[in-house]
């Protein structure tokens, strides 16, 4: 039976390290990665949450960073198109090839990359976990889980965590304008990191919309 695996991965050679670093308030969140004919990585990325400019120097800067540019600027948002120098890149897509795993969210900021990857059994799991140990490659497990047995959604398809997350954000103030609470306090009141706490913010508002505004179309 296949598992969700829900880890942080961190260490300098990973994609993006230095731009991260350059602006800690900035997040990141992969809509898609492709490999173009020269077998370079390409990722198309949303950030938020930071200044830009600084952003933009630390993506100059950053040894795993050939080339980007801005796609599309949208709400304080901005989608960038990065195709990545895979000479000074920590290959971790291709372990996932490799085992059979299927990488399904990925968020990004200075504390390291989150992600979220379908194993197609525990012990492809812990080749993972070995592989980042003997490459220097900081490996925390935060959640692993099968398939459906985490999340007890409610009537608008929300898991438990997902709303509690909304219900605590809206009841501080995280959606006044101006907001009255951080990333970083919500994440402090639901237990988790403000980076798990904005995920959590994020799926929970799309699903939603999906099954109110949407549920009609």
């Amino acid at each position: 039976m296949s598992l969700i695996a829900e880890f942080t991965l961190r260490a300098p050679d990973l994609a993006l390290t230095t731009a991260l670093d350059a602006d800690t308030d900035i997040t990141v969140e992969l809509e898609g990665q492709m490999a173009t004919s020269s077998d370079t990585p390409v990722l198309v990325m949303w950030a938020f949450g930071g200044d830009f400019d600084t952003f933009e120097v630390g993506l100059d800067e950053d040894p795993t960073v050939r080339t980007y540019n801005v796609l599309e600027e949208l709400g304080g948002r901005k989608l960038y198109r990065v195709r990545l120098a895979s000479e000074n890149l920590q290959p971790v897509y291709p372990v996932y090839q490799r085992l059979g795993a299927g990488p399904l969210a990925a968020t990004g900021t200075h504390e390291g990359w989150q992600r979220r990857v379908r194993f197609p059994d525990r012990e492809s799991v812990v080749e993972m976990r070995e592989f980042c140990t003997e490459n220097d490659v900081q490996f925390q497990l935060r959640r692993l889980y099968t398939p459906g047995e985490s999340d007890l959604e409610d009537e608008f398809g929300l898991s438990p965590e997902q709303r509690h997350a909304l219900v605590v954000a809206e009841q501080n103030g995280y959606f006044d304008v101006p907001r009255q609470l951080s990333l970083d306090d919500l994440g402090e009141q639901l237990g988790v990191s403000g980076q798990s706490a904005s995920e959590r913010l994020r799926r929970g508002a799309s699903q939603l919309v999906r099954k109110t505004l949407l549920s009609d179309f």
